[in-house]
């Protein structure tokens, strides 16, 4: 039972990343405030890790996703 639940995680995973799927909405919706994070981040270097590594992942996540 263990192997087939591991096997759905991994074939569920593997699927997020080969085929992300996109909202237009949420991506327009999100637009402005992505925008204001990576000026932000840029604008603030000394931002602790603990945020910055997070936000820099969200930030790279929505170009990925909504380009």
């Amino acid at each position: 039972m263990r192997k087939i639940a591991l096997a759905m995680v991994a074939v569920l995973g593997l699927t997020a990343c080969v085929k992300p799927s996109t909202n237009a909405g949420l991506c327009l919706a999100q637009r402005d405030d992505m925008a204001a994070l990576r000026v932000g981040l840029r604008a603030h270097p000394e931002t602790p890790d603990a945020v910055g590594e997070p936000a820099t992942d969200l930030v790279i996540g929505y170009a990925g996703a909504c380009g």
